[in-house]
């Protein structure tokens, strides 16, 4: 799942209803530890120095906002839906 820190930025993916409003849920995500990956680039997290666990997320900075991704659905959790216009 992808993830924005700002709205602007995740605002063109929203749903757009039939009658011209937008929503987009405002989620609860759970980043645990993280590796912050260079500009425009967002892949699945790489290894740790150990070379045998997984980093639980990646963060990447594109189009003016930081952005996170998580590989495991129960690490988000949609607290609002929000309709906006």
């Amino acid at each position: 799942m992808y993830f924005a820190d700002k709205a602007s930025y995740s605002e063109s993916f929203g749903h757009t209803l039939p009658y011209g409003m937008k929503q987009m849920f405002l989620a609860e995500v759970v980043l645990g530890d993280h590796i912050e990956l260079p500009e425009n680039i967002i892949t699945e997290p790489p290894l740790k120095d150990d070379y045998k666990t997984h980093y639980d997320s990646v963060k990447g900075h594109t189009n003016g906002s930081d952005v996170y991704m998580v590989y495991a659905n129960e690490k988000c959790y949609p607290r609002y839906l929000v309709t906006f216009q």
